[in-house]
């Protein structure tokens, strides 16, 4: 049986509606199912759909950072089983157990 990972996707927005989607995949040794893991975010999001990369070590502009001018909420756009390799060293539950809306 092949291990499934998940993948976490995102958008981000910026002030002219110009859009640029992203992707980190987790290791998922939990056993997780999409659904489940959306129901844990959809809880920490900010209007149930929104949060600061920066807070939750995601960034598609790093060197935007500190760049007053540069939207920095993303949005959570969905979770999904994936066979590809991790992206990020952290678990799916450690992501989760860690995330924050701040």
């Amino acid at each position: 049986m092949q291990k499934s990972n998940i993948s976490f996707q995102f958008l981000h927005r910026d002030e002219g509606n110009y859009k640029i989607f992203g992707e980190v995949i987790f290791d998922n040794s939990e056993g997780l199912t999409p659904q489940q893991a959306e129901e844990i975010l959809r809880k920490k999001l900010i209007d149930s759909e929104f949060f600061y990369p920066s807070e939750n070590q995601i960034s598609l502009f790093p060197e935007h950072s500190g760049n007053l001018y540069f939207s920095d909420w993303y949005e959570f756009q969905r979770f999904s089983l994936t066979i590809e390799d991790p992206t990020d060293p952290r678990s799916l539950s450690t992501f989760l157990r860690q995330f924050s809306s701040l």
